[in-house]
């Protein structure tokens, strides 16, 4: 995340700057942020009321739903706006957010607007930003990095209790050995290694990884999890202060998408909590893997594991006859 792209804001910890228009280098030649007075990269402002003939959705998430690496207009929130006549869809995406902060953002934000549909797509591996009270940032004009404080959530005795409010402003720099510390603690020499092989050989490395049966984020794997029961209970308040349908559609990681790992773990989860809820859950794997392997390997940049154009396409597919049935449900009671 580039703080030159972002402020300060107390309640969410940060945000981009309003009215931003910049362009972001990148592997793929560069691409076109632009975004509203709220601070977000979204073509549309969130007015409070919306015209009687617009169907308008609210879509929050991470970088995954910003669109890191694709220009406004190229995103699945985009394309889902462009596809359906009289729908308006609002972005909300805010990347480096966990789902305690995309929670903040829509109480923060979205609460007291006008909407017809809400979109939770949490990307699955967002379950390790939730259980962290700062998180790493690195400037994109200087390449610093720096430990930079973020709200968060304790759930204890069946109770959410938000933490770090007004989030600090305080940056703690961190110099080179400290940054290599930390990455060190992500991944290991092992796995640096299979991260060669698989920028090399992608599928000799999903193939290692199915047959080591690797599962990731394991948090998934047993309900009792703590990191999984405060993801849980964070979406579960959520779903309480919305006011109309909602779509959950977790993000998988591309390790997903490529077969390489299985997803069976937070798709029973996030299942769960959907049945429990009574909310729609949407699983947009299938869409994926309706493209051979070569073509799902189009759908994520070489170096940056964020979706192409190509992947939000298939993002927008796997929403978009979800979104047209509520939007044909909502237009029979309207017109």
């Amino acid at each position: 995340m580039g703080r030159n792209l972002f402020e300060y804001h107390a309640v969410i910890g940060y945000r981009y700057i309003p009215g931003l228009v910049a362009r972001v280098r990148h592997e793929a030649g560069g691409y076109l942020v632009r975004c509203n007075q709220a601070g977000f990269r979204c073509e549309h402002e969130f007015t409070e009321k919306k015209t009687k003939d617009v169907f308008r959705v609210l879509v929050f998430g991470d970088s995954f739903t910003a669109g890191n690496g694709v220009s406004n207009g190229k995103r699945y929130s985009d394309l889902l706006d462009s596809r359906l006549k009289q729908v308006e869809v609002l972005n909300f995406g805010l990347p480096g957010s966990g789902p305690d902060q995309q929670f903040l953002i829509f109480q923060e934000y979205a609460r007291q607007i006008d909407y017809d549909l809400v979109i939770l797509a949490p990307m699955v591996a967002d379950i390790w930003r939730i259980m962290v009270s700062e998180q790493l940032i690195i400037s994109v004009s200087d390449s610093q990095a720096a430990k930079k404080p973020k709200p968060y959530y304790e759930f204890k005795n069946g109770q959410l209790r938000l933490q770090n409010q007004p989030v600090p402003r305080t940056l703690q720099p961190i110099n080179s050995l400290e940054l290599e510390q930390i990455e060190e603690k992500k991944i290991n020499i092992l796995k640096r290694n299979i991260r060669k092989i698989y920028k090399r050989y992608p599928e000799l490395h999903c193939f290692l990884m199915r047959i080591r049966d690797i599962r990731s984020p394991v948090e998934y794997e047993d309900a009792t999890n703590e990191a999984w029961l405060l993801m849980k209970a964070i979406l579960a308040n959520w779903i309480q202060q919305v006011k109309t349908p909602i779509l959950l559609s977790p993000i998988p990681t591309f390790c997903h998408i490529n077969k390489c790992i299985k997803a069976d773990g937070y798709q029973l989860r996030f299942t769960e909590l959907a049945i429990e809820k009574n909310v729609e859950m949407i699983d947009i794997l299938p869409e994926f893997w309706k493209l051979n392997s070569k073509k799902r390997r189009q759908c994520r940049f070489n170096n940056d594991d964020h979706p192409t154009e190509l992947g939000h396409e298939v993002i927008a597919n796997a929403l978009l006859p979800h979104i047209s049935k509520y939007y044909e449900q909502w237009r029979a009671k309207n017109v």
